[in-house]
């Protein structure tokens, strides 16, 4: 995913209209420039659940901001309760155990947002 299509979910994610509760974004080339961009709008999000960002190119940095988007929807009483981040950029050690590895799957995250979250 580009800048562009990270700008257009993170925008979706806040909307009343959106009830997604697992977000993939698996193998989407997201780096952490991305990462802090769907942040924003996935801190606004009250209903995603899990969250698949496997096989991207996380780095320890956007581990932080993940972990950071993460406590902060806990803190506002919409916890998100599993990140996966399995074949990313970053040190495992970082996320091993605060955040769940794991696989799953899902379609076009760009049709799954038209239609859920518009």
């Amino acid at each position: 995913l580009g800048n562009a299509e990270c700008e257009t979910i993170s925008d979706a994610l806040p909307s009343k209209e959106c009830n997604l509760i697992f977000l993939d974004l698996s193998g989407n080339q997201i780096d952490d420039e991305r990462v802090a961009v769907l942040c924003a709008g996935l801190e606004k999000n009250t209903t995603i659940k899990y969250l698949e960002l496997s096989n991207n190119k996380i780095t320890d940095s956007g581990v932080e901001t993940i972990k950071q988007c993460v406590e902060r929807r806990a803190e506002l009483g919409s916890p998100v309760q599993q990140v996966w981040m399995k074949g990313n950029l970053a040190d495992p050690a970082l996320y091993t155990g605060c955040m769940l590895n794991g696989e799953f799957g899902y379609g076009s995250i760009l049709s799954v947002i038209e239609q859920y979250c518009t």
